[in-house]
């Protein structure tokens, strides 16, 4: 069992100044200091047998008690809006470029522009193939052409800015070019 009245004269003035020297407030400062001793009687850690021992258990708790105070007295931000309500949110980055989508496939050579509007449908690559009376490798190929030539389309028109995952953060649009005109 430790003898808390040698840990007290032993460590106090370690812990206390500890506790200061990250703590605006002396009261506090105080309470945490009693709260930490307090936990020392209460625990009676086994293991403890040298003062060095005492001290990093002492320094470690009063460390996490002032972590806990800091989190308690983090301010509570309350919204004014529900976030999940889709009437107030704005739309994303990519939302609000799909109006021009229609422009500018229309852009594009018939084959890629009915392939990728059969893809944008969400039509299976098999079936656009028949419909398109080409293989299935070659409406593979059909899509993916036509993906990259509307990829094109909205570069001369935009610049954007993505992630380092790649998704779209944001968007300008050049000057000289509208993407929906």
């Amino acid at each position: 069992m430790i003898d808390i009245t040698t840990a007290w004269k032993h460590h106090q003035s370690t812990i206390s100044g500890f506790l200061r020297r990250r703590l605006a407030n002396p009261a506090d400062a105080e309470d945490l200091l009693q709260e930490t001793f307090l936990r020392l009687y209460r625990a009676d850690p086994p293991g403890l047998a040298d003062s060095s021992a005492v001290r990093a258990w002492l320094l470690r708790t009063a460390r996490n008690l002032l972590t806990d105070h800091y989190r308690a007295a983090r301010p509570i931000v309350t919204l004014e809006d529900d976030p999940a309500d889709e009437g107030h949110r704005l739309p994303t980055p990519l939302e609000s470029l799909e109006p021009c989508i229609t422009s500018l496939v229309s852009r594009l050579p018939e084959k890629y522009r009915q392939a990728l509007a059969l893809d944008l449908e969400g039509v299976p690559q098999r079936e656009i193939a028949k419909r398109e009376g080409v293989g299935l490798s070659g409406a593979k190929s059909r899509v993916q052409r036509a993906r990259n030539l509307l990829r094109g389309e909205f570069e001369r028109c935009c610049t954007f800015t993505h992630d380092e995952d790649g998704s779209l953060l944001d968007y300008r649009i050049r000057r000289e070019q509208r993407p929906c005109a």
